[in-house]
Formats: structure tokens, sequence, C-alpha cells
């Protein structure tokens, strides 16, 4: 019997920004609210997964232009459970920016970098993360 492979060419228009930072995620986010001119307001429903013994949350956060052109995320990569984006342990954090009429990726990552309590920011190709469909809503 022959074998079908799906092939998906649609690439999501989003970029991507692995944050590494030490505190924690409200903190994270009134720091980003004040550096990027955005209110990042904390979902109903976090990223729900299994993990090895319990389901792990990872708590999204989420700002929506009042034009309805631009959306931003910020996902949690961490639990106690485990990690949502294993091939980027080192990132705490993502902030995913969707939409037409969001900053040009150099400034958004000058931004980000300048934010309080961001210790490094890196933009990260969204085709190359494995889950990346994890990210994006």
């Amino acid at each position: 019997m022959a074998k079908l492979k799906l092939e998906n060419d649609i690439l999501p228009d989003a970029q991507v920004i692995a944050i590494s930072s030490h505190v924690n995620d409200y903190r994270l986010c009134w720091s980003l609210n004040r550096s990027l001119g955005i209110a990042l307001s904390r979902n109903r429903s976090d990223i729900e997964e299994e993990g090895p013994e319990h389901p792990a949350f990872y708590p999204v956060f989420s700002h929506q232009e009042e034009d309805g052109a631009a959306l931003f995320s910020l996902i949690g990569n961490h639990a106690q459970e485990g990690v949502l984006i294993a091939s980027q342990r080192q990132a705490d954090f993502f902030l995913v920016a969707e939409g037409e009429n969001r900053p040009e990726a150099a400034e958004l990552l000058g931004r980000v970098r300048a934010a309080e309590f961001v210790l490094a920011a890196f933009t990260l190709d969204i085709r190359s993360i494995k889950g990346a469909y994890k990210l994006l809503q």
C-alpha cells in the first residue's frame, strides 16, 4: 500500500522572540507592557500538555490591538511537570507577535531587550521550531 505524505506550505505570519528572565511571569508582563506600549493580560485558559505524571500548565498572556491587526502573546516555557518547547530549554518565555501592524523584527527585539528584567532575548524562526504550533493560538 502506498504511503501519502501531507505537506503544509502555509507559513504563519508571526515573529517569535525567546526571552530569558529571572522574574515571575506577571513581573515580566509589567515590564514588557511598559517597554512595548501594550497591555498583556492573563488568558482564562493556559496551554495544557500531558506531563510524565500530571498535566503541565503553561501560562499565556495576550494583547490584541484595537484595530485587530496585531496580536501579542507571552507564553511560559517552563512548568513543574515539563518544558513546552524542549529544544529551547534556555528560554523562559516566548513573545509571539502576529498580524500586519506588528513592529519590525529588529525594532521589536530591541524594545524587548530594553525591558527591565529581560536577561537575554533572541529571535527564533517559527518554521524551524519543533512543536511551534503550541505557540500559535
